[in-house]
């Protein structure tokens, strides 16, 4: 009996969900981008400063909100729910803005890393083409993407 008590803990201690959840606490909180790179130019750019992208991660759910600081206004948000693993970070996208974009339901994935209070997704994101016939949006095209987020404390 006490081999199986202590194998049936084992199991628990040892779990993947434990390990799970002790990971997604690394993507939780709030992030500022510093870097970014859309296209397969060699080089990251730094955000100007008349932009400011932050993106809200919670157990579940992300969103982002890019804007200008010094008059507030909103320049495009979206958010949805995620989810991960060794080395995909993948989004759900359920809301966007500007709409009309064809992006709310779809699922984009990346590679990440972390390093210190960075951390870097890559990958490709979809571009869609609304065919006016149909109503309906098709893939048209990707681009390759790096984003560097930094930790606000």
């Amino acid at each position: 009996m006490k081999v199986f008590l202590i194998v049936f803990a084992s199991l628990f201690i040892n779990s993947p969900n434990v390990i799970v959840e002790k990971d997604k606490s690394k993507f939780e909180g709030s992030w500022k981008l510093l870097k970014y790179k859309y296209g397969m130019g060699e080089d990251l750019c730094e955000v100007p400063e008349f932009m400011s992208y932050v993106k809200n991660v919670t157990k579940s759910h992300f969103s982002w909100c890019s804007f200008n600081p010094e008059d507030g206004k909103v320049v495009g948000m979206g958010g949805g729910t995620y989810h991960f693993d060794k080395t995909d970070y993948i989004e759900k996208t359920d809301f966007w803005f500007p709409t009309g974009s064809g992006i709310p339901g779809t699922e984009t994935s990346f590679k990440y890393t972390f390093k210190g209070n960075q951390w870097t997704i890559e990958g490709y994101i979809k571009s869609l083409t609304l065919n006016p016939s149909s109503g309906e949006f098709t893939q048209t095209d990707s681009t390759y993407l790096v984003e560097v987020w930094q930790k606000l404390e």
